[in-house]
């Protein structure tokens, strides 16, 4: 499961969803396994919250646990225009940057400018845009040192602990 218990993310619109998937008899979109019914899609475009993930299947705050989610039902976690966070086309090698937008259905689907730091992107400076596969919010690790628990990047979370195994 991709998501975790208090992710927010946004669902896909029902529309992306209709091309990719199709109606079933009833009028609701044919997934595989769980189906998106038709209550489901006044959520669409919608941001929710994660409250439970089961083996294959999430529940959501917003309809009382009411539905089952799939990963596929959602665009992925809900980012507002601007936030920085952090891309990838393989999902091992990740990069920073800000985020655009979202095109449901598209191959690359994160759009995220890249190349320059928050204040130049906040000033409506010129930015590079790229074309991303997958999206999250940055890593960060908790440590505790000296009794002291303190936040760090991905980054210097594997630079430690490469360091400690040696």
């Amino acid at each position: 499961m991709k998501f975790k218990r208090g992710d927010k993310v946004r669902v896909r619109q029902w529309e992306a969803m209709e091309r990719e998937y199709g109606l079933n008899i009833y009028g609701c979109i044919k997934t595989e396994g769980f189906r998106f019914n038709c209550d489901m899609r006044v959520y669409c475009g919608k941001v929710v919250t994660v409250s439970e993930v089961w083996d294959d299947y999430y529940k959501i705050e917003e309809d009382n646990g009411a539905s089952n989610w799939t990963d596929d039902m959602f665009e992925g976690y809900a980012f507002e225009y601007g936030d920085e966070i952090e891309v990838s086309d393989d999902e091992e090698h990740w990069e920073r940057g800000f985020y655009i937008g979202y095109l449901d259905g598209f191959h690359l689907p994160y759009a995220c400018a890249t190349g320059g730091d928050k204040e130049a992107f906040a000033e409506g400076r010129k930015f590079h845009a790229l074309f991303w596969k997958y999206a999250r919010p940055i890593q960060k690790h908790r440590i505790v040192i000296d009794g002291k628990e303190i936040e760090i990047s991905e980054e210097s979370y594997k630079k430690l602990k490469e360091s400690l195994l040696k």
